[in-house]
């Protein structure tokens, strides 16, 4: 399981109330005429923005959502959306251990400590990975900025400084 995540806020003077709209109405349209490899779609609130997730099957399917995202029934409401948006930044996650619970409302964001194996970080991990909901996500061949890894959770959870952990809370739209 993939996710392409795609971080951005409404632009300066925007309506946030139409631009919340918008983007349950682009992601509505996308779940109607689903592109190949294409699972789900929504969008969270998050300080300062918003953070659009599309679970995708494989890679493959990110070509099928990029031309289908920006085509046919969907063009308008991508295109209402886009028009106002500001800072969009789009990063490719890997599902590396847990489930995908997309009502989970926490994301932790950190990076792998230097000198810590990944075998190792995910052993370290598993006692969190293994609670209901939880998700490891792992960014792939840097696209994306960091930091490398997003644990998503039902609540907050501790983690050890040298990850320097940022957690942000999130709202489904």
């Amino acid at each position: 399981m993939l996710a392409y995540v795609f971080s951005h806020r409404a632009g300066p003077g925007a309506d946030v109330a139409a631009y919340e709209e918008g983007l349950r109405a682009f992601h509505e349209s996308l779940a109607v005429a689903r592109p190949r490899g294409f699972v789900r779609s929504l969008t969270y609130r998050m300080a300062g923005g918003y953070s659009d997730w599309y679970l995708l099957e494989d890679s493959a399917a990110l070509d099928a959502l990029n031309a289908a995202a920006v085509s046919g029934g969907r063009a308008g409401p991508h295109d209402a959306v886009a028009r106002v948006a500001a800072d969009g930044v789009g990063k490719l996650l890997s599902l590396a251990a847990g489930e995908v619970e997309l009502d989970a409302m926490v994301e932790t964001r950190f990076s792998k400590p230097p000198g810590v194996g990944y075998a190792d970080l995910y052993a370290a991990l598993g006692r969190l990975t293994a609670e209901p909901g939880a998700a490891l996500w792992r960014r792939m061949m840097v696209l994306g900025p960091p930091p490398e890894f997003t644990l998503v959770t039902r609540s907050a959870v501790e983690l050890p400084s040298e990850m320097r952990p940022e957690a942000v809370s999130r709202t489904q739209l």
